[in-house]
């Protein structure tokens, strides 16, 4: 529940900004070219000033596929004399939900230079592969890059400048999604400082997040761009003149789950760095005209004379073989978790667990009076690969260690599996 005080957002932010900065050794931002993360830089500087802690140190992790508007700002703000700047541009993996091909493509791939998005920045504070300190690669953990270009860095500056700890700032807003409000909210695997401020168990010991914009709204944002005069990304003037939906302006990766939802911006906004999107990641003109409709949502078709269970091998069929393997995977091991959990310990035939439908599944479940957890359904297979859910984590399953190496194992069979697929 929200509750109102006389404080308005602005002071509060400052307000938090200077406690964690008393309490912490030691404090950075963790900086996305977007429009709460450039407010929180900004009012972090504005305090640090005010309490001669400056220069803040400024994380940016460089996704390489990204609006060039966006590079210029990100310079824009590391060249100021008040930041300390870290601007990582590191080979690894990111996702591409558009491709069933490319499901995965890495970034600032040396072996392909010549199809880089955007140059790698040539500043001194640039760190790349080649350049990264001893002490920061072994926090380095490219089967999930938020986790160590946010968190794991703030372990690094704790080991190089010998604190005990850290606070991570981080401009993230609870109106933006009821993910973001739970952060604030959960006190679930949360060492709580107070409501803002937090760290995760089991995770990087030392680096407390503080979100201290999280109750700013919308209309907070631009106030403050708009009064303060700072300069700011201006690909969301071209979004707001597209008719992009508030929540939908995205600047940063463009091919994750949501960001590529608005891919038909790009070529609207920037049409060469459209062009290089299109040669570098195998699937973007397919994004561009069907992630933002209902192909890949809601829900799955099949032709109308034959079943689901039917209709599985001929989709499996048409993948890449990196791919189907992977699928097939994943079928095998829901099944065999089914017929031990269900069928070994309980004595459920397969008879009732297993069903063509999803419908077909709800009505024996009311029928039978057992959860719906433990059927499986042929639609929902045909589903994961028709939406390309590579993770399938329609059944539970997450990026586990041995997820992250079949992801490892398909990228470098990629270029294999695209001229498969031509």
């Amino acid at each position: 529940m929200k509750k109102y005080t006389d404080e308005n957002v602005l002071d509060a932010a400052k307000r938090r900004i200077r406690e964690s900065i008393e309490k912490f050794d030691d404090f950075y931002v963790s900086f996305s070219g977007g429009k709460d993360s450039g407010v929180l830089v900004n009012l972090v500087i504005d305090v640090a000033r005010e309490m001669g802690r400056l220069p803040v140190k400024v994380v940016f992790s460089d996704l390489e596929v990204i609006f060039h508007e966006t590079v210029r700002y990100v310079k824009s703000i590391m060249s100021r004399k008040e930041v300390d700047p870290y601007w990582l541009c590191i080979e690894e993996l990111d996702d591409n939900s558009s491709s069933v091909f490319e499901r995965y493509f890495k970034i600032w791939d040396h072996t392909k230079k010549d199809l880089w998005v955007h140059d790698m920045p040539d500043e001194d504070y640039v760190i790349n592969n080649e350049n990264m300190p001893e002490g920061l690669k072994k926090y380095i953990h490219l089967e999930d890059i938020t986790e160590w270009s946010i968190f794991g860095i703030g372990e690094w500056f704790i080991d190089r400048e010998n604190h005990s700890n850290i606070c991570n700032f981080i401009g993230m807003r609870t109106q933006e999604a009821y993910g973001r409000y739970m952060a604030v909210a959960t006190r679930k695997n949360r060492v709580k400082d107070n409501d803002y401020t937090y760290l995760t168990k089991n995770k990087y010991p030392r680096t407390w997040t503080c979100l201290p914009i999280y109750d700013w709204e919308y209309s907070d944002v631009w106030h403050y761009y708009a009064t303060t005069g700072y300069d700011y990304n201006h690909v969301y003037d071209s979004m707001y003149r597209m008719g992009t939906g508030f929540t939908q302006m995205r600047t940063c990766s463009a091919f994750g789950n949501e960001q590529s939802k608005t891919l038909y911006a790009w070529q609207v906004i920037e049409p060469e760095t459209w062009d290089k999107m299109v040669m570098r990641v195998a699937g973007a003109n397919y994004g561009k005209l069907y992630n933002h409709t209902n192909l890949n949502k809601g829900k799955v078709k099949k032709p109308e004379n034959i079943t689901w269970k039917e209709y599985l091998p001929i989709l499996l069929a048409e993948l890449p073989p990196m791919a189907k393997k992977n699928f097939e995977e994943k079928f095998e091991i829901t099944f065999r978790y089914h017929k031990t959990m269900y069928e070994d310990k309980l004595g459920i035939s397969p008879d009732i667990y297993i069903q063509d439908s999803r419908k077909a599944a709800r009505e024996k479940a009311k029928e039978t009076g057992l959860p719906i957890k433990m059927f499986i359904s042929y639609e929902t297979l045909c589903g994961a690969v028709i939406k390309r859910d590579f993770v399938f984590e329609k059944y539970g399953f997450t990026y586990s260690k041995k997820m992250y190496d079949r992801i490892a194992e398909m990228q470098e069979h990629s270029e294999e599996e695209i001229n498969y697929g031509k």
